[in-house]
């Protein structure tokens, strides 16, 4: 005959199990298919590891770098590159019909975000009061002495605050200020530069052709933003 002990310990592991094979917290992780480098994680329960080919990522993690480069493949193909120093989180994961919604909050140092063209996932990114929402775009983000972007597929809406306060093109260089102010936009910048932060296969090569086409498009003019006369090269 069971004791009460017992059959309490019974109820929990069938309650554990339940749980922790529902959808609802299947979907706050998705697997890693492979790792380049060191990537370091430390979780909502104050684990410390390090990513391998067949882990998962969820929601809390938070994910950082050392004195490498280093890269990670999700399940749905998506490509996440970090430089030696950098650190992000997962803020939030779900899976909707089929398909992933990702946040991830970016901390420091350098970050691209390599998407499939045929992705249906969609993701959402926080760095500091800015942020994108449900892009499909490959996007750099690099937070050092200054906070920069570049937008390596169509139109994206930057947030600032939860307001859209600019349209960012294909293949434009923002140089953004923590007040919401765009201190810098145009198309000058060196791809090979950018490239050599993170490991090969990261970036994307840019087209003399993509460059020009993007280049002429360029405009030097005045916006009035947040009571501030800003200046510089824009899109029109």
């Amino acid at each position: 005959m069971n004791s009460p002990f017992q059959i309490k310990r019974i109820v929990f592991l069938l309650l554990s199990f339940v749980f922790f094979n529902t959808p609802s917290f299947s979907s706050s992780k998705i697997d890693v298919t492979k790792v380049n480098n060191d990537i370091f994680i430390l979780d909502i329960y104050g684990k410390r590891f390090n990513l391998k080919n067949a882990d998962s990522i969820k929601i809390g993690d938070f994910l950082k770098t050392k004195n490498l480069p280093a890269s990670f493949v999700l399940k749905n193909k998506s490509k996440i590159c970090l430089s030696p120093n950098s650190s992000l989180k997962v803020s939030d994961l779900n899976f909707v019909k089929q398909n992933y919604e990702i946040t991830f909050e970016f901390i420091n140092g350098n970050l691209f975000l390599k998407i499939p063209n045929n992705s249906s996932d969609k993701y959402n990114i926080n760095f500091f009061s800015y942020s994108f929402k449900k892009f499909k775009n490959n996007v750099f983000l690099s937070k050092n002495n200054e906070l920069e972007l570049i937008n390596y597929g169509s139109n994206l809406d930057l947030f600032f605050k939860e307001k859209v306060i600019r349209k960012v093109s294909p293949f434009a260089y923002f140089k953004l200020s923590k007040s919401g102010n765009i201190i810098n936009t145009n198309t000058n910048f060196n791809n090979d530069n950018i490239s050599n932060k993170f490991l090969e296969g990261c970036i994307p090569s840019i087209s003399k052709t993509e460059n020009k086409n993007n280049s002429n498009k360029l405009q030097y003019s005045c916006i009035t933003q947040n009571g501030k006369l800003v200046c510089g090269n824009r899109y029109k």
